[in-house]
C-alpha cells in the first residue's frame, strides 16, 4: 500500500475533493479581505506581508470565482507533496517512509481544510517547505550557490508570514548540534541571510512608511499581555491535536523526545524544525491564546518524523516493531476520518448540531462559508451603486466580492483598524447615500451617525431550515 503509485492516487482524489469544495463554498470572511488585498497590490499589508495577496491576483486573473481564489492552495499542496517525498527519500532512502509521510501529511484537518481557505500559511507552508529542503541539501552538497537559493526561499516564507522567523533558531540550533557548525565559520550562511533580508526588505520599507503598522499588530496579535492562565496553554494544545489529529500529535511529541536522544542527522533536523516552533507557541500561550493554525509549519517536519518513527528502520532495528506500523495506521484512520467529517459537514451540513444543542449550531466554525452571497444579492438588488458602513474588514470585503463593487464599503471609524485604513480611496462616501450594514453578531452602535430605531430592513439567511446569520441594512 505505502507506494509511490498508491500516494499519487491519495493526493489526487484529496486534490479534487478540495477542488470541489473551494468551487462550492463561498468565501470565508477572512478570504475576502485576502481577495479585496489582491485588488489593490502592495509590498505590505496592514495584517501581513503580500505573498497571500500576490497568489490570489495570480490564480484569479482570468475568474474572480471562489475556485480561481483559492487555487492556490490545492497546487501549493501538491508542491509540497513533492518536496516532502524528496525531503523523505534523501533523509531516510525509504520509499515506505516517503509514502507515509505524504499520506500523513494530506490526511490531517489542518491541510484538508487549512488549504481550501486561501491565508497567508499557504505561502507560507510552501516556502517553509523548500527552505527546509533547501538546508538539507545545502549542508551536504559541495554546491555552495545553494545558500543563496536557500535565502531567497527564507526571503519568500518571510514575504508570506512573519512567522517564518521562527526557521532561524531551528536552523540554528540544527547547526549547533551537530558537525555541521563548521558552516558558521564561513561566510555563506550569512550571504543567504543577506538575501532573504533583500527580499524582505520591501515590507520593511512599507512599514517605515505607514508608521510601522503592521510590525506592531503582529507583535501585539502573538505575545500581547491577556493575563497568565494555565487554561490557555491547555486550549492551545487542545487545538494542535484537533487540527493534527489526537494520535498523530501524540506520536509527534514522543517521537520528537526519542529524536533528541538520537545521534541521527536527519531526524535531529525534523526534530529542530517542528519542537521549537510548537513550543514556542506553547510558551506565549500562557499569556496570549495561540491560533490551532499558527505552528502550521511545523507539520511539514512533524509528518517525516512520526512516519520515520513508525514504519522506518535503522541498523539496530530494521524493521519497526508491528505496533508502531499498527499505530501509524490508526493515526492516519482517525485523522482521515476527522477531516472528512470536517470538510463533508462543511459542505452538506451533514451534522444535526441543532438537534441537540442550538447553541452548537450557533457556535459552528463552518457557518462562516454561508449567507455572505445571499447579502450580495440583496444589496445589487436594492441598493445599486451604494456605499455600506460595517463594523468589520472582513464583512466590508464580503460585500465587495458578492456585490461584484457594484456596492462599495468600508470599515466604520470605530471598527477594529486594517488595511480599509491605509487605503486612500478615490471616492467620498459622504457626498453620497450610504447604508449601515450590519449582523446579529455585531452591534448596531457604529459610523458617524446615529441609527434610527425601526428603520431598518432585516433578513435572515438560512443553513439547512435554521438561521445562521441575520442581516441589517439602515
Amino acid at each position: 500500500m505505502l507506494t509511490q503509485r498508491a500516494t499519487v492516487f491519495l493526493v489526487a482524489v484529496l486534490a479534487l475533493w478540495r477542488l470541489y469544495l473551494s468551487a462550492g463554498l463561498q468565501l470565508h470572511p477572512d478570504e475576502a479581505y485576502y481577495w479585496w488585498w489582491s485588488r489593490h497590490l502592495d509590498t505590505g499589508y496592514f495584517d501581513h506581508p503580500p505573498m497571500v495577496a500576490y497568489f490570489i491576483w495570480i490564480s484569479t486573473f482570468f475568474s474572480s470565482s471562489e475556485l480561481w481564489v483559492r487555487l492556490s492552495g490545492t497546487v501549493v499542496l501538491l508542491l509540497m507533496s513533492g518536496l516532502m517525498w524528496r525531503l523523505a527519500m534523501q533523509l531516510f532512502q525509504s520509499e515506505r517512509v516517503a509514502a507515509g509521510s505524504v499520506i500523513l501529511f494530506n490526511s490531517s484537518p489542518l491541510i484538508q481544510l487549512g488549504m481550501v481557505v486561501i491565508t497567508p500559511d499557504v505561502p507560507l507552508l510552501l516556502f517553509c517547505a523548500l527552505s527546509i529542503c533547501l538546508f538539507w541539501q545545502t549542508l551536504h552538497s559541495q554546491r555552495t550557490w545553494l545558500w543563496y537559493a536557500l535565502g531567497g526561499a527564507f526571503g519568500m516564507a518571510l514575504l508570506s508570514k512573519y512567522t517564518a522567523i521562527l526557521l532561524i533558531p531551528c536552523f540554528l540550533l540544527y547547526l549547533l548540534l551537530t558537525e555541521d557548525r563548521r558552516w558558521l565559520k564561513t561566510v555563506y550562511p550569512y550571504l543567504a541571510a543577506l538575501v532573504a533580508l533583500v527580499c524582505f526588505l520591501p515590507v520593511v520599507v512599507w512599514n517605515s512608511r505607514n508608521a510601522w503598522v503592521s510590525f506592531l499588530f503582529q507583535l501585539k496579535n502573538c505575545v500581547g499581555g491577556e493575563g497568565f492562565a494555565l487554561s490557555k496553554v491547555a486550549e492551545y494544545f487542545a487545538g494542535q491535536m484537533l487540527v493534527t489529529g489526537p494520535l498523530v500529535w501524540l506520536l509527534g511529541m514522543y517521537a520528537a523526545m526519542v529524536g533528541v536522544c538520537r545521534k541521527d542527522k536527519a531526524t535531529l533536523l525534523l526534530v529542530c524544525t517542528a519542537a521549537p516552533v510548537i513550543l514556542f507557541f506553547g510558551v506565549t500561550s500562557f499569556i496570549k491564546v495561540a491560533y490551532p493554525n499558527w505552528p502550521a509549519l511545523a507539520y511539514f517536519s512533524l509528518s517525516i518524523l512520526v512516519s520515520q518513527h513508525c514504519l522506518g528502520g535503522d541498523s539496530k532495528m530494521p524493521k519497526t516493531p508491528k505496533v508502531r506500523r499498527v499505530l501509524w495506521s490508526a493515526a492516519v484512520v482517525s485523522t482521515l476520518a476527522l477531516s472528512l467529517i470536517a470538510t463533508v459537514h462543511a459542505r452538506f451540513s451533514f451534522l444535526p448540531l441543532g438537534r441537540y444543542a442550538p447553541q452548537w449550531a450557533a457556535a459552528d466554525a463552518t457557518n462562516a462559508f454561508y449567507g455572505w452571497r445571499e447579502l450580495g444579492a440583496e444589496l445589487k438588488s436594492k441598493f445599486p451603486n451604494g456605499f455600506a458602513i460595517t463594523p468589520s474588514h472582513q464583512l466590508s470585503a464580503e460585500i465587495i466580492y458578492y456585490t461584484g463593487a457594484s456596492v462599495l464599503a468600508q470599515p466604520a471609524k470605530t471598527a477594529r483598524p486594517s488595511q480599509f485604513n491605509l487605503l486612500h480611496l478615490p471616492y467620498d462616501p459622504w457626498g453620497k447615500g450610504w447604508l449601515h450594514v450590519w449582523t446579529d453578531a455585531d452591534g448596531a452602535d457604529f459610523g458617524p451617525s446615529s441609527l434610527a430605531p425601526g428603520h431598518h430592513k432585516h433578513f435572515d439567511v438560512y443553513r439547512e431550515g435554521r438561521v445562521v446569520r441575520s442581516y441589517f441594512i439602515d
